[in-house]
C-alpha cells in the first residue's frame, strides 16, 4: 500500500508544479530579464529604487582614439643592481632630457628578491628590492617616460 501513496504524492506535486508553470506562462511573464533592466529590491535597499546593472560603453575601431590626442612615450630600461643575501637594494632610471615618468615598474633576478616600492620622483623611477635569499640577486627599474 505504501507504494500507491507515493505515487499519489508524486502526481499532486507534479499538477502543482504544472499548475505553477502554466500560471506563469498564461502571465506572460519573461523568464529572464535583459540585460540593464530593473533586477528586483534587495533586503535593505530604499522601496522605489530598483537595482540597475550598470552599463559600460568601450570605443571600437582604429578612429576611436585620435593619434593627434596620444601623447609620444618612450619605455626605458635601466641597469641590474645587484642586491647582496638580506640586503635591501635601489635601482633608479631615468627619463631623457624634456621628458617625464608617467609610469613604470621593476624586475627581480628570481623569487628570493622582493619589490618593496615602485614610484616616480622628479624625471626618474625609482625601484627598491629586498632580497631574502642565500646568494646575490638583482633588481632593474623601468620607466614609461612622455613629453613634457
Amino acid at each position: 500500500m505504501k507504494p500507491l501513496v507515493l505515487t499519489a504524492l508524486a502526481v499532486a506535486v507534479t499538477g502543482v508544479l504544472a499548475t505553477g508553470t502554466v500560471a506563469a506562462v498564461a502571465d506572460g511573464k519573461p523568464s529572464h530579464k535583459p540585460v540593464g533592466e530593473p533586477v528586483g529590491e534587495p533586503a535593505g535597499k530604499p522601496v522605489g529604487k530598483p537595482n540597475v546593472k550598470p552599463t559600460v560603453v568601450v570605443p571600437h575601431g582604429p578612429a576611436a582614439v585620435s593619434p593627434a590626442l596620444m601623447a609620444a612615450h618612450d619605455q626605458v630600461v635601466g641597469d641590474w643592481i645587484d642586491v647582496a643575501p638580506g640586503d635591501n637594494g635601489v635601482a633608479i632610471v631615468s627619463c631623457p632630457s624634456g621628458e617625464v615618468p608617467t609610469g613604470g615598474g621593476g624586475q627581480t633576478s628570481a623569487f628570493r628578491i622582493f619589490v618593496t616600492d615602485s614610484y616616480a620622483t622628479d624625471n626618474s623611477w625609482v625601484v627598491r628590492g629586498t632580497n631574502t635569499g642565500t646568494g646575490t640577486e638583482s633588481i632593474r627599474a623601468t620607466a614609461v617616460c612622455t613629453a613634457l
